[in-house]
């Protein structure tokens, strides 16, 4: 394959998704749409015979469905007039990835994603719409702000994202032939030995669920490995030895332990961070609705006294 062809089918993304920002008639824009979506669509038939491409056809097919969805969606969120359907695609934009990612086996990133943006994100884009000026109806859209009806700087906003992408493409297809090979199954079970020795407290708890006394104290001296299992050994309530099989933590699992094992300050920071940045969307919206009633308790005091100057006249 030459490796010019990629960059091609990047530029003509982005070159149909210009078209639909910025075409004035409805044949631009779709023509736009359609040189966009054969452009994407030839470069992720290239993307088929990357190193580790995926074999299975549905699987493909099904990827394929995700990814369309997620940039025909991004590109709606970017064009529509009203912030509210801009919200509603973003949330569509997401889901889509997600269903990307989990056909990826990225679990955790995947959950992150809905519970980030379509979650915590999205409600601090309600408190901006709740104070954007909108129009009352589609035949009113004058009332809407100019900046909001038409796009600022779409030929910034497309070479930017031109060039993000020309990023992500070059290391997608320069850069997979030298990954290392995946971790085999000896070394995952290795790895999983290694995070449950950093767990004493998740150990013991296994092990007293099992109705089991560890024999040692020093409970990362006393996980092993056994083929593909995980195991301790411990004494039965009637004095037996025996032989505890720790439960492999899955993809998800392995993620959030690791987190609590390796990175706890780092885990706690981010909840505080998190949980001002909400304190601050709420104070800030409250502060613009004080003014905005304290704006229209002054109006209404002036019609009244205009109406009762105008009684004595």
């Amino acid at each position: 394959m030459d490796p010019i062809l990629p960059y091609i089918a990047t530029a003509g993304a982005a070159l149909g998704l210009l078209l639909v920002l910025t075409g004035r008639t409805m044949a631009a824009r779709s023509s736009g749409g359609v040189v966009g979506l054969a452009s994407l669509a030839w470069l992720f038939g290239m993307a088929g015979g990357l190193p580790g491409a995926a074999g299975d056809v549905a699987e493909h097919v099904f990827f394929l469905i995700f990814a369309l969805t997620a940039v025909a969606s991004a590109v709606q969120m970017i064009r529509q007039k009203r912030p509210v359907y801009s919200a509603l695609f973003f949330v569509l934009v997401i889901m889509s990835v997600c269903g990307a990612l989990v056909m990826l086996e990225a679990f955790f990133i995947a959950f992150a994603l809905v519970i980030v943006y379509a979650g915590a994100i999205l409600i601090t884009y309600m408190f901006v719409l709740m104070l954007a000026q909108q129009a009352s109806d589609s035949a009113h859209a004058g009332e809407t702000p100019e900046y909001d009806r038409s796009p600022r700087e779409p030929f910034a906003a497309v070479m930017v994202a031109g060039l993000v992408m020309a990023t992500v493409v070059s290391a997608a297809f320069t850069g997979l032939g030298d990954l290392p090979p995946a971790a085999g199954a000896e070394t995952r079970v290795q790895a999983d030995a290694a995070l449950l020795r950093s767990l004493p407290a998740q150990v013991q708890r296994e092990a007293s669920q099992a109705g089991v006394s560890l024999e040692t104290e020093d409970i990362a001296q006393g996980v092993r490995v056994d083929g593909d299992q995980v195991l301790i050994d411990g004494v039965t309530e009637a004095g037996d030895p025996t032989t505890v099989h720790l439960t492999r933590p899955g993809n998800t699992s392995h993620v959030g332990w690791m987190l609590v094992a390796s990175f706890p300050a780092s885990l706690e920071l981010a909840g505080v961070i998190l949980l001002m940045a909400m304190f601050g969307a709420v104070v800030l919206a409250r502060r613009e609705i004080d003014h905005a009633e304290r704006a229209l308790a002054r109006s209404a005091g002036r019609v009244a006294e205009d109406s009762e100057s105008g009684q004595d006249a």
